[in-house]
């Protein structure tokens, strides 16, 4: 189960997440799609992202390949009418029950989607987790490919922290614009080992085909908000062998 304050911190950042400056260009998931996909404008491929916001990086994706078909499932109805695109196809659902059939989509992807999965307590925000890549390996073709970008905290210590001390704040009621706080901002850092860990138990170790970090410059903005732990960006693509439907 997700807790309501989800739903509520989008809808309450929903000009925020539909800004410009929330663009594609800035996702590294751009150049690997190309580079998995090649640049063929002939291709019909079947793609979805949750929580794609308004549409920013499908827009991109379907500027390239204008043949195929774009869905942006997100938790919010607002943002319906701020998809940068026409032809995607918005559907108001939820990475835990989307209600799509088995093997629907050549491509998934995710950004910064696991952490903001949280549930009644830590231990089903883990649930969550899970459940949520086992999602996207059930919607998943076999041939097709999964693209995980999400931002993580090195520190276990300091997520589990962070988890608590936003999980407080949310009966507290303190709003800090800077660092993006609000009363429904209640985050579940993974590691970038918890990360890979769970990919791999999910989609099995041999799906994962590339696996990156990049860490977040030290700006003090960074090192407060993380507890004066690192951060980054995981960035793992996942393969569905064509023999393969279940790990």
């Amino acid at each position: 189960m997700q807790d309501p304050s989800v739903a509520k911190l989008f809808r309450e950042q929903l000009d925020y997440y539909a800004r410009d400056d929330q663009s594609a260009a800035v996702s590294p998931i751009i150049p690997l799609f190309l580079a998995w996909f090649g640049k063929n404008p002939s291709k019909k491929l079947k793609i979805a992202e949750f929580g794609g916001a308004a549409g920013q990086l499908l827009a991109q994706i379907g500027r390239t390949f204008p043949k195929s078909e774009l869905t942006n499932i997100e938790l919010i109805a607002g943002f319906r009418n701020r998809q940068i695109l026409k032809k995607i196809n918005f559907v108001q659902g939820s990475i835990l029950d989307s209600k799509f059939k088995d093997k629907s989509f050549d491509c998934l992807i995710i950004r910064d989607v696991l952490h903001h999965l949280v549930g009644k307590n830590y231990q089903e925000s883990r649930n969550n987790q899970k459940k949520a890549l086992q999602e996207l390996w059930r919607l998943l073709k076999p041939g097709g490919v999964i693209f995980i970008e999400e931002l993580v905290n090195r520190s276990a210590i300091a997520g589990r922290l962070i988890y608590w001390l936003s999980r407080a704040n949310s009966k507290i009621g303190l709003r800090f614009r800077t660092f993006q706080v609000s009363p429904h901002t209640i985050l579940a850092f993974l590691t970038p080992r918890a990360l890979l860990n769970l990919a791999g138990e999910v989609f099995g170790k041999k799906s994962l085909k590339k696996v990156n970090f990049i860490e977040f410059n030290k700006q003090w903005q960074y090192r407060l908000a993380h507890l004066g732990a690192s951060s980054g960006k995981m960035i793992i693509t996942v393969e569905k062998r064509k023999s393969e439907d279940s790990v």
